[in-house]
């Protein structure tokens, strides 16, 4: 039996099946003598950093092709418990050649931290339906702070799917949300990414504005030519007027470009290069024949052919943390018109982009933004977060929000992202009882939270009194040249 297969058929049935069903409609061909068989060979490529689907292409011998993916293949491929989880929670592929064979793409947070172990949030999702008779396909991108409910976990952002259970988790919350088979999946970190942009000799693109992301850098407007550290910054920056919206388009213009060169290109030393970068940093379901078959498949296929769109929806501020919101009806509407007709129309297109969020989370509580979240760090916090959170306020801070945190923490902490350390220590200079706290980076924290600046009040952390707090407040505010001021800001 082939992998992720039904009863009484394999995979390799059902491909056989759908060929042979693709090829009655066709007059047969004739053909010229040749002196030696060659095919294209199409790599699958998860992108991050971003990123969706890529391919190379290049006239190998078949023997030989096969024979060098096969020595990859072990590579690329989980093993044991993870292995079959993946096959338990892939679809099997239709024997309809007229339906389409269904693609999960992610781009993962591996490699982004030195030393990181585990699974990881994957920072791209995208879903590629390609219909093999007609060689078209549609690339439905999925944001990364898509709002889902996971087993076990509760309300979360669809990325956290893979950092829960791996890619048989992310290939089930897909399916559950779109409600649509996936029949493959493929997954490749940030080194992969770069090598493969870097192999490539960099790739050309135009930017009508400039980037300037404090958490992934900065890149001026223009034509550009970019690297694989440049190329990450197109892909990944998330400080944008419309948030992920906007990085969603990005990465499908980055794709398009790399696309593109990539179908160029006629080096076979290059090919070997591309496929030594895909199997030591990309994880996948195929196998050696499979990419083989898929090949000899889609040759012809045209890059015209490919359609990208964006699963409609807001971004929202909920409870502390910034969610996209899905347009469930119009998410229906979208998925049932791919799988009736394998193609999305131009009405659909133009309605989709007409009713994308016109803001988001992101742009609303960007990372130098003067937002302050204070957090109770046991459960009978509430006092003293209030207390806090009103002290922050007279300071001239305006937004000031009050909560829970999850995890309690006997030393009171000041969480902040990169551009906001000094607020931070300013913060806390300007509240003595925080003399003992703690001041630490970290994007999760703040990330979870949609905040430049988290406080969470310890168990040892001494309530002051508002005596105390309007008495030290005194005598900044009698100073006349301070009249009408904030005494703090992040800015």
């Amino acid at each position: 039996m082939g992998k992720h297969s039904s009863p009484g058929i394999s995979y390799w049935e059902a491909r056989k099946r759908r060929k042979d069903l693709r090829n009655r409609a066709k007059p047969p061909r004739r053909r010229g003598p040749t002196k030696k068989s060659w095919f294209i060979v199409i790599l699958l490529v998860g992108f991050f950093a971003g990123s969706a689907l890529g391919y190379y292409a290049k006239p190998l011998g078949k023997l030989g092709a096969r024979l060098y993916l096969s020595v990859k293949e072990g590579q690329w491929q989980q093993q044991g418990q993870e292995k079959q989880e993946v096959e338990q929670a892939l679809s099997t592929v239709s024997v309809d050649p007229n339906k389409t064979v269904n693609t999960l793409v992610m781009g993962s947070d591996s490699g982004s931290v030195k030393g990181e172990g585990g699974w990881c949030r994957s920072d791209v999702m995208m879903l590629v339906c390609l219909q093999e008779r007609e060689k078209k396909a549609v690339v439905i991108s999925i944001p990364r702070d898509t709002k889902v409910v996971i087993a076990g976990h509760g309300t979360e952002k669809i990325n956290a799917a893979h950092a829960y259970g791996g890619p048989s988790a992310a290939i089930d919350i897909v399916k559950q949300v779109l409600g649509i088979d996936v029949n493959h999946y493929v997954s490749m970190n940030f080194n992969g990414f770069k090598g493969i942009v870097n192999a490539v000799g960099g790739v050309p693109i135009h930017l009508s504005k400039p980037i300037n992301d404090p958490h992934s850098g900065y890149l001026p407007p223009g034509d550009l030519r970019l690297d694989g550290e440049q190329a990450l910054v197109v892909v990944r920056s998330r400080k944008l007027p419309n948030g992920d919206v906007d990085r969603i388009q990005n990465q499908q213009a980055f794709l398009k470009a790399l696309m593109d060169k990539l179908s160029g290109m006629r080096s076979v030393s290059k090919a070997k290069q591309l496929v030594d970068i895909v199997a030591a940093n990309c994880k996948m379901d195929y196998d050696a024949g499979e990419l083989m078959t898929l090949a000899d498949e889609l040759r012809g296929f045209s890059l015209d052919n490919v359609q990208f769109v964006t699963l409609p929806g807001v971004s929202k501020y909920i409870s502390g943390a910034s969610y996209y919101v899905l347009n469930d009806p119009q998410v229906a509407s979208l998925v049932q018109e791919v799988k009736q007709t394998n193609a999305v129309s131009p009405e659909t297109i133009a309605r989709l982009q007409t009713e994308a969020s016109p803001a988001s989370a992101e742009q609303l509580y960007a990372p130098d933004s003067d937002v302050v979240k204070v957090l109770a760090g046991v459960k009978a916090g509430g006092g003293a977060v209030a207390i806090v959170a009103q002290e922050l306020r007279l300071l001239g801070h305006q937004n000031v929000t009050e909560g829970q945190a999850k995890q309690p923490t006997a030393v009171s902490v000041l969480y902040h992202r990169k551009e906001a350390k000094k607020a931070a220590e300013d913060i806390k200079a300007s509240i003595p009882e925080l003399a003992g706290a703690q001041v630490q980076f970290s994007d999760e924290v703040t990330g979870q939270y949609n905040a430049p600046v988290v406080l969470v009040l310890g168990t040892s952390f001494a309530t002051p009194s508002l005596v105390s707090i309007y008495g030290r407040l005194m005598q900044p505010a009698i100073n006349v040249e301070n009249l009408g001021k904030h005494s703090k800001s992040f800015t």
